[in-house]
């Protein structure tokens, strides 16, 4: 499905269920209908059954592909680019100086690259249409030569994987909701190497005039509306990658010691549910996994400890039977209370163990009679 995000701005996007790749068209027509058609992150070989479409129906095939710009070097964008040149034999690369050291590798033609830096004051002119495009250093973000692009005309910010996010909110459409955030704050505790990077980038970010009114990140969900200040205002203060590796920490050693705890005794009273949990968060040692396992207990946490317990607290609330989810939520509480852990979830109200147990729900002791 072709997604409208903006002026003649289009997006399709993969159909995993946790984790999405966004590939975005931008086509500039000028006065006399002619268009310059510029591709954002072209994806993999996984994604020609719906890029192809998009390009006949918007631009009207991959040939008439001008631009294609890549945010960074990673192969889950830039497998397809040789593809792409070679069908549009018109076309020009766009990248930074990093990336281009990198995806050259794919045996690209250098004649037809353009680095950003080669651009007056970054700033992109198109004479065929008389349209403007900004590029907006996302330094260390998750790479050195990370870089997004600004539409003027549509002010829409294409970012890249800075407001990427896996998926966290349910249901339909691409926009961005609360739900979102916490997919996003998983995404940049995973994988941007520190706060000061980020707090750069949503510095560069706010310099923009007009300020932007829509985020194009490539993965996950679009961020428009007030949620572009909300967001920019969460990630300029959130702790990710190296900020997180503090050795010797002793509030990762505490959660991991409860975690496992808790595992422990959810598989002594509900061990299919455990079994369930297991499956959830080691997804294959995926790397959008919180935790590191070994032997099947938590060896580690690769996020902070707060929110690596607000993953267990939130997949408990999933849980379809009610006595079990009272049950388990008790069990968990009962493993922080042990070890005195506070995290997010009590500060906002979540019971305590004494009062989930005195609800009017089946005791645990009644239960495993």
């Amino acid at each position: 499905m072709i997604h409208t995000i903006g002026t003649e701005f289009y997006m399709i996007r993969s159909t995993e269920e946790d984790f999405h790749r966004n590939i975005y068209l931008k086509r500039f027509i000028g006065s006399d209908g002619k268009a310059v058609n510029m591709l954002f992150d072209p994806g993999t070989r996984l994604d020609m059954g719906t890029m192809l479409p998009m390009l006949k129906e918007k631009a009207g095939g991959i040939a008439n592909t001008n631009l294609v710009f890549l945010s960074h070097q990673d192969p889950d964008l830039t497998a397809n680019i040789g593809t792409v040149l070679a069908s549009a034999p018109r076309s020009y690369l766009i990248t930074s100086v990093d990336t281009w050291r990198l995806v050259k590798m794919y045996g690209l033609p250098e004649k037809r690259v353009r680095t950003v830096e080669s651009f007056d004051s970054m700033v992109l002119k198109m004479k065929k249409s008389g349209h403007r495009v900004r590029f907006v250093p996302a330094r260390y973000c998750h790479f050195r030569g990370a870089m997004m692009v600004y539409d003027y005309e549509s002010r829409v910010l294409f970012s890249g994987d800075v407001f990427g996010g896996v998926n966290t909110r349910e249901g339909d459409g691409i926009y961005a909701t609360e739900d979102s955030w916490e997919g996003i704050k998983l995404f940049h505790q995973l994988y941007m190497p520190s706060s000061k990077a980020l707090q750069k980038t949503m510095e560069a970010i706010s310099m923009l005039n007009p300020f932007p009114e829509t985020i194009a990140p490539q993965h996950g969900d679009v961020i428009k509306g007030d949620f572009v200040i909300e967001f920019m205002d969460r990630l300029s203060r959130l702790q990710v990658g190296a900020d997180l590796m503090e050795e010797n920490n002793p509030e990762v050693d505490l959660a991991v010691l409860g975690i496992n705890n808790f595992l422990e005794l959810m598989g002594i009273n509900f061990p299919e549910v455990r079994d369930e949990f297991l499956s959830h968060f080691q997804k294959g040692n995926d790397f959008t996994s919180p935790f590191v396992f070994t032997g099947g207990t938590v060896s580690g946490i690769k996020i902070s400890p707060d929110n690596a317990l607000m993953q267990i607290y939130a997949m408990i609330g999933k849980i379809e039977n009610r006595e079990t989810q009272q049950h388990l939520r008790a069990i968990f509480m009962d493993s922080m209370d042990q070890l005195d852990i506070h995290f997010k979830a009590r500060e906002e109200g979540a019971p305590s163990s004494d009062t989930i147990r005195n609800n009017d729900f089946m005791n645990l002791e009644d239960l495993l009679e």
